[in-house]
């Protein structure tokens, strides 16, 4: 990992708040609750079907109740899924770390097997929104401008560093480095 940034002095690094991660994706564990419960209940429906318990039995309604019972599994699936989320991502961001360079503000996340290293480039940012809570916490948001979703509507392409102690000294520290990137050198 020290290959990665050398030659560039490091003017900042700071871990996402993994706390924070989960409770910001706790409103899906909500959805999902519900969600789950209901696919787990219509899989016991289903399943006690294609056994032929309460219900006509013959040939036609145990391949009846084997399609209900496969239409199911993918709902309780998403289900699980999205009760997961907020662990998952909670797990992401403690294994994640921003790194400011004089050169680059980089995200990098640690997997089982391999390190990913996501980098942007001062000259591609061209807006940052702040958003600060009264400790002086907060998060950055980094526009790089629009895009096209593959239904062809405009998205904004950005990127958000989040859980930041003091996130105004991280501001200027951005925006220092965006100053000295697009000044000519004499």
């Amino acid at each position: 990992m020290n290959s990665e940034f050398a030659g560039e002095p490091l003017r900042w690094a700071g871990q996402p708040s993994s706390r924070m991660a989960f409770w910001r994706s706790a409103g899906i564990w909500l959805f999902a609750v519900p969600w789950t419960l209901f696919a787990l209940f219509w899989e016991t429906l289903s399943l006690g079907g294609f056994l032929g318990f309460g219900g006509p039995t013959g040939q036609e309604w145990s391949w009846f109740g084997a399609f209900f019972v496969l239409f199911g599994l993918p709902f309780v699936a998403i289900g699980l899924g999205m009760m997961a989320a907020p662990f998952w991502l909670s797990r992401r961001a403690a294994r994640s770390v921003w790194v400011i360079t004089a050169r680059r503000i980089a995200l990098i996340t640690l997997g089982r097997s391999r390190v990913t290293v996501r980098s942007i480039l001062p000259q591609a940012v061209f807006a940052i929104e702040r958003t600060e809570k009264a400790d002086g916490s907060g998060s950055l948001k980094l526009i790089f401008g629009e895009g096209r979703d593959s239904d062809g509507d405009k998205v904004e392409r950005s990127e958000t560093l989040q859980g930041i102690p003091d996130v105004r000294r991280v501001e200027e520290i951005i925006r220092r480095m965006m100053e000295e990137q697009t000044v000519p050198a004499r």
